[in-house]
């Protein structure tokens, strides 16, 4: 299994025992509204990410030293996610930093 891979089965399968803690960003937020998607419905996507969806990672930024980028069509706007793995006093936990219109046309190396 590759790393994009790996990291996703990690991520997802954390997502589905221990939920997603959403980054409080307006821009996030304003996508979700735009988009008219809940939280539930903003899980629902990263649980169903691939590796087609991939443009590049890991990233070392914002904090977060094993941060990833994935990029999705969405009722027809290109929206920028990037989920991460945070781990705190030995316990790991889901978190999606970015949830919002891309501002760059994205690369995906992987779609077919």
């Amino acid at each position: 299994m590759d790393k994009v891979q790996q990291f996703l089965s990690d991520f997802q399968n954390l997502s589905k025992t221990n939920g997603v803690k959403f980054w409080e960003r307006p821009e996030n937020e304003s996508m979700m509204n735009m988009l008219e998607l809940n939280r539930a419905e903003v899980i629902q996507i990263l649980l169903n990410l691939t590796q087609s969806d991939y443009i590049e990672g890991p990233l070392y930024q914002e904090g977060f030293s094993n941060a990833w980028s994935f990029g999705q069509l969405i009722k027809r706007k290109e929206v920028y996610i990037k989920p991460t793995i945070v781990e705190k006093q030995k316990r790991k936990m889901a978190v999606c930093i970015s949830f919002h219109e891309s501002t760059k046309p994205l690369k995906y190396p992987y779609h077919r």
